[in-house]
């Protein structure tokens, strides 16, 4: 009885636990930075699995401080019922090394912005309830704006997971997807 009760409240509390992700994960889980990623919880299938992506388009080469880019993610999967993703854009060198680099600001009410659990100065965007949902089957998109950090600190790296998720409300059978792309400023 003392090993059944436990394992009952765990199963009862898995589906709960998991259907909360739908509004977004937890703050620094974009695999970046030496931070874990989605694949904490949904942990089943192996991280960038075959037969599915994430892509993260609009990263300039080089940014201008104070330049505003479109930035989307992008995730698809057969079989996709629910996607979910979260970014976050940090310097990669000296002194500011892991700090926010430039400013977010969502596009649309499928997005937001939630500060970092342990530095509360970083910003990562993620979808929400909404923005959870999935258009068609397949694939699931956001498009959010960020703005270049002013002045130029340094080179920025931006570190994006996705989920492709059966959307079953467990973190069973959900495909995890990592990307990362580097910034310098312009010269």
């Amino acid at each position: 009885m003392r090993i059944v009760i436990p394992v009952v409240v765990f199963l009862i509390g898995l589906p709960l636990a998991a259907s909360a992700f739908k509004q977004g994960p937890y703050p620094n889980v974009t695999g970046g930075f030496g931070e874990q990623s989605c694949h904490l919880c949904h942990l089943d299938n192996p991280v960038n699995a075959p037969g599915g992506s994430v892509t993260l388009d609009g990263v300039p080469r080089a940014y201008t401080p104070a330049q505003k880019y479109i930035i989307t993610v992008t995730i698809q999967r057969e079989g996709l019922r629910r996607g979910g993703f979260e970014i976050a854009a940090r310097f990669t060198t000296g002194k500011l090394k892991g700090k926010q680099a430039g400013a977010w600001r969502p596009l649309d009410a499928r997005e937001q912005l939630i500060p970092g659990a342990v530095d509360k100065a970083l910003t990562f965007v993620q979808h929400n309830l909404s923005g959870s949902r999935v258009p068609s089957t397949g694939a699931n998109r956001w498009t959010i704006e960020w703005t270049a950090p002013s002045p130029a600190a340094g080179p920025v790296q931006f570190n994006v997971a996705a989920n492709a998720s059966n959307n079953d409300d467990s973190p069973l059978g959900d495909y995890i997807y990592l990307k990362s792309a580097r910034s310098a400023p312009q010269r």
